[in-house]
């Protein structure tokens, strides 16, 4: 699958002929452009690169030492990287990158979909889809414009043939009637310890690290990963791991937008910087059906990580590991099935969304309405309250202080209103 020969072409209408006729991976591949390469990125890249449809032409980070640890994590993969940039505009402007993959932390997500749609690029956005609810409309509508380009999320589980058939068997009827579904994150987060802002080291541009977010002043401890956590650029684990968790009940149940969704949760247990719960419970309410969202940050548990499906004729528990079957009454022993690859099969999906050969199994508006449940989790849960989304005016109904959260205040130049 990781092959280093690849066929070159001087022009990209050359490639675009070829991926247009249903290209292969003997034929001029799909070239791409890494953003992002801490951690997500280099990975997205090596999948891509071996699933012998993409050549990876750049990489990029703002950071100069993580676009040197991307480039070293590629090359002892054997996969080769012919340029490094360190401001993504340069990605969007070279005209021979078909594609872009944007793993960078939450809050740039959206605008650099959006830009890159404008840039004539298709699109691998890691999920979750939008840093908040505005975020995610604004990509949906610039891809109005766009109808010929390409987007795909990060929602990789969508593509494991294990997930896809235990799908099948749970619409097929395999449990019955399905009343209550349950989904979580339970691990162990090391506390983030409260230490002195400082300037930020010299091989990180800081300020376009910022990007959409207020500028404040620099902490290493809300940098690099913790964001994850921290408000202004992240969407706690709720949004990181419930993009994929609750993305899996909404799939398997053909879910759309909740009815109402109720919330608890808070610091008990680490009680450091972290502005997210390290203990969340989620109860949402749809049609004849409860789902209950599940997140502790102190714990160890098996499965850590699940989406579990109970209905009048048997119960589903899965994880990447595989998926078991309970019959009604528990007495026979479960049905095991073994859990398969993910990675690989979504970044072919996405070459062949992009060659117009089959449609994204992780479409962008699956993305955005499974960000929109995550983020309807966090507000609910941060502010003790029950809430009731309307999709169709993009508000939460009779809760100014709700409201607050669906949309932010832009730092310029980095205003995705500008864009749509």
């Amino acid at each position: 699958m990781n092959r280093r020969t690849f066929l070159k072409t001087s022009t990209i209408a050359l490639a675009t002929t070829a991926i247009s006729k249903g290209a292969k991976s003997q034929s001029p591949k799909i070239r791409v452009g890494i953003i992002g390469c801490r951690n997500r990125g280099p990975q997205v890249a090596e999948n891509l690169a071996k699933s012998g449809y993409f050549t990876i032409k750049t990489i990029c980070d703002c950071d100069e030492e993580m676009l040197k640890n991307g480039k070293e994590y590629l090359s002892k993969k054997n996969i080769e990287v012919q340029n490094l940039e360190k401001d993504f505009r340069k990605i969007l402007e070279d005209k021979d990158i078909d594609a872009v993959v944007v793993a960078t932390p939450d809050h740039w997500h959206s605008l650099m979909t959006v830009m890159a749609l404008d840039a004539g690029k298709h699109v691998y956005v890691e999920k979750p889809f939008s840093y908040n609810i505005y975020d995610g409309y604004a990509v949906l509508e610039k891809m109005k414009k766009h109808p010929n380009l390409t987007v795909i999320v990060g929602s990789q589980q969508r593509s494991g043939k294990h997930f896809q058939d235990a799908k099948e068997f749970i619409q097929s009827g395999g449990i019955g009637k399905i009343a209550f579904a349950r989904a979580g994150i339970i691990h162990w987060r090391e506390p983030l310890p409260r230490v002195p802002d400082s300037e930020p080291p010299k091989t990180l541009n800081y300020d376009m690290w910022t990007g959409p977010a207020p500028l404040k002043p620099y902490n290493q401890y809300r940098v690099h990963y913790n964001w994850h956590f921290i408000k202004d650029y992240g969407t706690g684990d709720t949004g990181n791991w419930g993009a994929h968790w609750l993305d899996i009940i909404r799939w398997f149940l053909n879910l759309d937008y909740p009815l109402k969704v109720h919330g608890t949760g808070g610091q008990f247990i680490t009680k450091d910087i972290k502005e997210f719960p390290d203990t969340q419970t989620n109860i949402i309410e749809y049609p004849e059906l409860t789902v209950v969202w599940e997140l502790r940050l102190w714990s160890e548990f098996e499965p850590s990580a699940f989406a579990e499906f109970h209905g009048d004729n048997g119960s589903v528990i899965i994880t990447r590991a595989g998926w078991k079957i309970f019959d009604k009454e528990g007495k026979k022993p479960p049905k095991n099935i073994p859990g398969m690859d993910i990675d690989i099969p979504h970044a072919i999906n996405f070459a062949k969304a992009i060659m117009g050969e089959a449609s994204p199994n992780a479409p962008a508006i699956e993305g955005h309405k499974s960000a929109v449940l995550c983020h309807l989790c966090n507000i609910s849960a941060i502010l003790q309250k029950t809430i009731k989304f309307n999709p169709e005016t993009l508000t939460i109904e009779n809760d100014s202080e709700a409201n607050s959260w669906v949309k932010r205040q832009y730092r310029e130049p980095w205003n995705i209103e500008k864009y749509i």
